[in-house]
C-alpha cells in the first residue's frame, strides 16, 4: 500500500516542477527531502507525507485540494502545434504545453457556469499533404467572410478569434525563440491557443496568433505522428494562412503601388504586420519578382531590421479577454467569490492571473463588503418580536443580474 497522502496526483507535481523549470534536486532542497522521494512521487510509487505535502503547496502556491484532484485531460488528444525556432530548448515546449493544459482546465471549469461563444470556423478535412496554396487562400477568405471582416485590416485579431469560439491565452516563458502553441481539445471540442509574450512585439504577436489559427483551421485531422514527420510542411501552410488572413490579396495589393522599404514601412501601421511579412506576402502573390524580393531582403538586412524593425514599439500586443471576463463575471455577479474561484481553478495563482490576463494579485485583493441595511426600531416597539407586532414574514426577491452568456463582444 502506498504511504503518505492518499489521492496525491503525481501528474500535478510533474507539471508544477516542469512549469517552474525546476529540477528534482532543486525541489528536494526547497522542501528539505531527498531527491529520490521526488522521483518516487512523480512516478506514483509513493506519496508525500503531510509535512512534505504542505511544503509542496507552499512552494508552488497551490491549494492542497488541487494536488489531489485528477487532472482534466482526455486519454486521446490532438497534437500540440508549436511555433518555435529550431534551436528552442525542449523545456520551453514542455512549459508552453503545460500552460496550455492549465488554460484548457481553467476554461473547462469556467464553462460549467458560463456559456462560451459558439465555434465559428472553417475546417479543412482533406489530406494536408495535397493541400494547395489556393485552398489555403480560400479558407482564409472564408474565415473573413464568416467573421464579416470584408477586405479591411483586422483591428484586433485576438478578440475576433475569441468571439468566434477560440480560447486564447498568453504568458511569458523566459524563451524568446518560442512563439506559441495551439491544439484542438478533446475535452470540450474547442480550439486553444497559447501565445508566448517574451518578445513583447505587437506586430509579431498578431502574426503568431494568425499562424496558430492556421493550424486550427487546416490541421484538425492531423495526427501527432504526422505532425512530427511533416513539421516544416505544416508550419509553411500555417504561415501561408496567416499571411492570407491578415493581408487579403485584393486590398493589400492595391496598397503596394511601389514595393519599396519605405512603402512597406508606411503600410505597417495600417495592416499591423511586419515589413518582413509584407515582403513575403508579395512573393506569395507574385507581385514582385524573385530578383526584387532578393533586393528587398538584402535592404532589410542592411538596415539592421532583422531582429527589430522601426515602429515595433508603437503597437501594444493584443490582450485576450475571454477568460478574464469570465472570471470577473462570476465574481462581480456574486456567483463565486475570489477565494472559492481560486480554490476551484487550482493552478498557481500567478499563472492563472497571467493566463487569464488578470491584474497581478487579483485573487489576493479584498472584495468589497456587502452593505447590510439597518433601520432604527421604533421606541414603542422595542423588545417586541415581529410576530408580537402582528407583522407577517415577507420574502424579498433578489433579482440576479442578467449574465450575458454569448460573450460575442470580446
Amino acid at each position: 500500500m502506498r504511504s503518505g497522502i492518499q489521492g496525491f496526483q503525481s501528474q500535478r507535481l510533474k507539471q508544477l516542477r516542469a512549469s517552474a523549470a525546476m529540477t528534482q534536486i532543486e525541489l528536494a532542497e526547497r522542501i528539505q527531502c531527498v531527491k529520490g522521494n521526488i522521483s518516487k512521487w512523480e512516478q506514483g510509487k509513493s506519496s508525500p507525507e503531510a509535512s512534505s505535502f504542505q511544503k509542496i503547496c507552499d512552494v508552488f502556491n497551490v491549494p492542497s485540494s488541487w494536488l489531489m484532484e485528477e487532472p482534466i485531460a482526455s486519454p486521446e488528444t490532438h497534437p500540440s502545434f508549436f511555433r518555435a525556432k529550431n534551436k528552442t530548448p525542449k523545456i520551453s515546449r514542455e512549459i508552453a504545453k503545460i500552460r496550455l493544459d492549465w488554460a484548457e482546465e481553467v476554461s473547462y471549469k469556467l464553462q460549467e457556469s458560463l456559456e462560451f461563444p459558439d465555434i465559428n470556423l472553417p475546417e479543412y478535412t482533406g489530406d494536408f499533404k495535397v493541400l494547395t496554396d489556393y485552398e489555403i487562400e480560400d479558407l482564409a477568405t472564408e474565415c473573413r467572410q464568416r467573421w464579416e471582416l470584408g477586405q479591411r485590416p483586422i483591428q484586433n485579431l485576438i478578440n475576433v478569434m475569441e468571439g468566434n469560439g477560440v480560447v486564447v491565452t498568453r504568458g511569458t516563458l523566459g524563451f524568446t525563440k518560442m512563439d506559441g502553441v495551439s491544439r484542438w481539445s478533446k475535452i470540450d471540442s474547442r480550439p486553444y491557443v497559447f501565445l508566448c509574450m517574451d518578445k513583447a512585439n505587437g506586430f509579431r504577436a498578431r502574426f503568431d496568433a494568425g499562424h496558430e489559427l492556421g493550424h486550427i483551421v487546416l490541421h484538425k485531422k492531423v495526427t501527432d505522428a504526422e505532425y512530427q514527420k511533416n513539421y516544416h510542411l505544416l508550419e509553411n501552410q500555417a504561415h501561408r494562412f496567416a499571411s492570407a488572413l491578415l493581408l487579403p490579396a485584393s486590398s493589400f495589393v492595391r496598397d503596394v503601388h511601389y514595393p519599396t522599404m519605405e512603402t512597406f514601412l508606411a503600410l505597417k501601421p495600417k495592416w499591423k504586420v511586419s515589413v518582413a511579412a509584407m515582403i513575403r506576402r508579395c512573393q506569395d502573390l507574385e507581385v514582385i519578382s524573385d530578383q526584387t524580393a532578393l533586393r528587398l531582403w538584402k535592404a532589410r538586412s542592411a538596415r539592421g531590421w532583422t531582429a527589430r524593425e522601426p515602429l515595433d514599439d508603437t503597437l501594444e500586443p493584443e490582450e485576450p479577454k475571454l477568460l478574464q471576463r469570465s472570471i470577473k463575471m462570476l465574481v462581480e455577479n456574486n456567483i463565486l467569490d475570489k477565494c472559492t474561484l481560486r480554490q476551484m481553478l487550482g493552478a498557481p495563482a500567478h499563472i492563472i492571473e497571467e493566463l487569464s490576463n488578470l491584474p497581478k494579485n487579483y485573487f489576493n485583493q479584498d472584495q468589497p463588503d456587502k452593505v447590510i441595511e439597518l433601520r432604527i426600531r421604533n421606541p414603542s416597539q422595542q423588545g417586541q418580536t415581529t410576530q408580537q407586532m402582528g407583522i407577517k414574514g415577507r420574502v424579498i426577491k433578489l433579482e440576479q443580474r442578467k449574465v450575458h452568456h454569448g460573450m460575442k463582444d470580446v
